[in-house]
């Protein structure tokens, strides 16, 4: 199987932009100094603005974000194995929305 990126980070979102939440994430993630790897965002029926900034990130990092959305709650296991079916990376990684990752 061919791979065109090292590593695929699949991030599941729910209503998470409020206190910043969303943003701290995604910021750890587009920091990362690791070039090979695909950051996919599933947008998992949010009600909130969570879509909104998903795009706006897919808009600013284009070829490192995606966004998929949803408009039926598939809950975390169905929001990752929806981010799994585009996933490009040879690795997959998963990180939820409230949490960060630090440099490396």
């Amino acid at each position: 199987m061919d791979f065109t990126k090292k590593l695929s980070i699949i991030v599941p979102v729910y209503n998470m932009n409020h206190d910043g939440n969303l943003n701290f994430c995604l910021d750890s993630l587009v920091a990362q100094t690791v070039k090979d790897f695909e950051i996919i965002a599933v947008n998992d029926a949010s009600t909130d603005d969570s879509l909104d900034v998903l795009y706006d990130y897919e808009k600013k990092y284009p070829g490192l974000f995606k966004v998929i959305t949803y408009a039926e709650n598939k809950h975390q296991g169905g929001a990752k194995n929806e981010g799994l079916k585009i996933a490009e990376g040879e690795w997959i990684g998963f990180i939820d929305s409230d949490d960060w990752i630090t440099k490396v």
